[in-house]
């Protein structure tokens, strides 16, 4: 259902849901309290969503995908002109902060569980992959693993965002340009 009234009633479900499964988690969360959250009926979710798993399987490939694109900008990282590198990568790490806080519910569901796992696992590759690629064009020192590169770099903005993102004690800009500094720049003077 595109458009109109239909995807009104679809917004206010989702946004409904998310807020549950973070809250209560996706197992505690019903139906019935989805609805009563939405304001809507039960009809009303059943014409949206065969079920509670399909709408949980909607929100993570929606919020993965996006995740996924936003991980890969190190691939066009590397394509940059000379000293525009850093500057590009603090705005891609920006760009993934402001992801996840944009919806703080969605991204607490979505980084639990098995499916953080999975995001997590891809993720990482993605991140090792594209940096393997940079090391071939001499962009990315060849001192460095990128296994751990990868690794660590992911942690982190796992780390950060739990840590200051989701309190609202950080912004998604600050966050972005910190985390761009430190694993381009490193800490030393």
């Amino acid at each position: 259902m595109a458009g109109g009234k239909g995807e009104v009633t679809r917004n206010k479900l989702i946004a409904s849901a998310e807020a549950l499964f973070a809250g209560k988690g996706y197992h505690a969360a019903t139906v019935s309290q989805i609805v009563a959250g939405a304001g809507l009926t039960q009809a009303a979710f059943y014409l949206h969503f065969a079920s509670k798993e399909d709408m949980l399987k909607e929100l993570l490939h929606r919020f993965e995908t996006r995740m996924l694109e936003l991980g890969n900008a190190g691939e066009e990282a590397g394509r940059q002109p000379e000293g525009a590198v850093e500057s590009f990568a603090a705005g891609s790490l920006v760009r993934m902060f402001k992801l996840l806080g944009e919806n703080i519910n969605l991204t607490k569901i979505a980084l639990q569980g098995a499916s953080g796992d999975r995001i997590r696992r891809e993720l990482v590759q993605q991140v090792y992959t594209n940096l393997k690629l940079n090391q071939s064009r001499g962009v990315v020192s060849p001192d460095i693993d990128p296994e751990v590169a990868a690794e660590s770099l992911v942690a982190s903005v796992e780390s950060l965002t739990y840590r200051y993102l989701l309190n609202g004690e950080r912004s998604e800009e600050e966050l972005g340009r910190q985390a761009a500094r430190v694993f381009l720049r490193g800490i030393l003077k």
